[in-house]
């Protein structure tokens, strides 16, 4: 009977030193884990710290492109009324209608009189655009 007792009292002090290795290994990995946790909640922390800082910077470089945007079309509009305007005084400038009819006579053909008679430009003037627009033609 002793030997029983003695064999239940071994086996229960292995069944204990067992489950003490198996306690301080759990022990030892919940150390480590939460070591590994708060790494892991450290990197976050600079994640989200980089993740602001582009979402910073993506707003402002949206800011600038709607900035630069609307004062492309406003030289856009700047640059249309410029040309319409200037449309305008091609159209109502009879000095550069006749210059321009008597460019066309003279890439005709026409003479010195004629370009004189049409388009009622002084002498030196039609001279001047013969000579200019047969050094073209040549």
């Amino acid at each position: 009977m002793m030997d029983l007792n003695l064999i239940t009292l071994i086996l229960a002090g292995l069944a204990l030193g067992v489950a003490i290795v198996a306690l301080i290994l759990a022990w030892i990995g919940v150390g480590r884990s939460k070591r590994k946790l708060q790494a892991m909640e450290l990197l976050l922390k600079e994640l989200l710290k980089a993740r602001d800082s582009a979402r910073k910077q993506l707003n402002e470089l949206h800011s600038s492109a709607l900035g630069t945007g609307q004062k492309l079309g406003e030289l856009e509009k700047g640059i249309i009324a410029v040309a319409e305007r200037q449309q305008e005084l091609v159209l109502h400038d009879p000095d550069s209608r006749l210059y321009s009819r008597a460019a066309r006579m003279v890439e005709l053909g026409a003479g010195l009189d004629e370009v004189m008679a049409e388009c009622e430009i002084p002498k030196a003037e039609a001279e001047l655009l013969i000579s200019l627009r047969g050094a073209k033609s040549r």
